[in-house]
């Protein structure tokens, strides 16, 4: 019976795994923030271009004090607009870096994994080997045994006809002696016989 695959290195394998598994979550984690900045920079342009459009509207309408703040609160918008597109493009630097890690650590994975494949593929034709060679031998075995039980029989079928050949010779002789005997016992009773009536 053959056994289970057990892959050397399967322990390396398990810790590049969770790695993979890690850095899948900490991608998630940077593009969320990425996202969050990205909206925040929105927010601060979609609030600037709505400034932008009030001062416009102040400037028609002549009021000046009132654009002199708006210039002010543009200005401070800008500000924070450069501010947070500094943040934004943090975040995605960061983005990129840990998906760049993550594809890295995706094909350190795809290695070990390949690597294992072939492994397991190289026990199974090693294992499909070792059963044939079984197989042979189980044949084998069954064949030799099937050969010294037929040479036992025909050993024992030439043991019981030289017993029987043995037997009727046996009977043979013995029907001879018997007919000897009894020739020789009439002789001897016919050479009695004669004697009796010479001596009488």
């Amino acid at each position: 019976m053959a056994g289970k695959f057990q892959y050397r290195l399967q322990k390396v394998l398990n810790m590049r795994v969770k790695r993979e598994d890690n850095l899948k979550l900490e991608l998630a984690d940077v593009k969320r923030i990425e996202q969050a900045e990205k909206d925040a920079l929105d927010e601060l342009k979609g609030r600037e271009q709505a400034a932008q459009k009030g001062m416009n509207q102040q400037l028609e309408a002549g009021r000046t004090a009132d654009v002199q703040m708006s210039n002010d609160y543009l200005s401070s918008l800008k500000e924070k607009i450069a501010a947070q597109e500094k943040r934004w493009k943090a975040a995605a630097d960061k983005v990129a870096e840990v998906d760049a890690t993550y594809r890295k650590a995706q094909r350190d994975v795809e290695v070990v994994k390949k690597h294992r494949d072939k492994s397991k593929e190289r026990w199974m034709a090693e294992e499909k080997r070792l059963e044939g060679i079984r197989s042979d031998e189980m044949a084998a075995n069954m064949f030799q045994a099937k050969q010294r039980k037929r040479l036992d029989e025909e050993a024992e079928e030439a043991e019981y006809a030289e017993r029987q050949a043995l037997a009727e010779a046996m009977l043979q002789e013995s029907s001879w002696m018997q007919g000897f005997l009894e020739t020789a016992h009439a002789e001897a009773s016919r050479i009695n016989n004669e004697w009796g009536h010479q001596a009488g």
